[in-house]
């Protein structure tokens, strides 16, 4: 119904943030996130957002950013997961980082974050894993590598090409990135094969 709302920042609180929106004050529900995001109270700010609504209530979420939100609509779709367990976890993780962990199986990282046990964790994992990984396969951005890194992206497009998975290819090639040894694109796509080959 709402897709975003701007206007002044009229006031800020762990979990929620209220915005001036010509006289009217909106009071959305944000992650840690946003609200380290979104700056001092009387700055312009622009917030994605998502209207819940249940029995008794109707609450307004918001988002410094489109990713955050997209992934909080997802989250709420696992069986056991509210909004309020939704913004703890992205108050925990941020997108890409959460993203990955969820893509890798890594029920130890979900599991590190506050009211999130190991159950929680794996029901996450098992309900939105292809999920993520169509989403990111379908932007063409592969996951974990970073934006500023473009032979980092080229070199893990190459792996997927020859046969591994997306997340293998990835791993691989963050590592090799990560070790710092490899300068051109021919040597972390070869550093990248020997680790996978080990």
């Amino acid at each position: 119904m709402y897709s975003y709302i701007t206007g002044t920042l009229a006031g800020a609180e762990e979990g929620k943030v209220i915005v001036d929106n010509n006289g009217i004050g909106y009071e959305l529900n944000v992650s840690s996130f946003t609200l380290a995001r979104v700056g001092a109270v009387g700055v312009r700010v622009k917030l994605f957002t998502h209207l819940g609504v249940t029995d008794d209530a109707m609450r307004l979420y918001g988002f410094a950013a489109k990713e955050e939100r997209a992934m909080f609509l997802k989250l709420i779709t696992v069986s056991g997961i509210g909004p309020k367990v939704a913004l703890q976890i992205l108050s925990g993780m941020d997108v890409r980082t959460l993203a990955l962990a969820i893509v890798n199986s890594d029920t130890k990282a979900l599991s590190r974050i506050k009211g999130i046990g190991k159950k929680t964790a794996e029901r996450v994992i098992v309900e939105l894993r292809e999920r993520v990984e169509e989403d990111v396969s379908g932007s063409g951005e592969v996951l974990g590598v970073t934006q500023s890194s473009p032979i980092g992206q080229e070199a893990a497009a190459v792996l997927v090409s020859l046969g591994l998975s997306r997340t293998d290819a990835v791993k691989a090639v963050n590592a090799v990135i990560a070790g710092g040894k490899a300068k051109t694109l021919e040597e972390v796509i070869t550093l990248a094969l020997r680790s996978v080959d080990k």
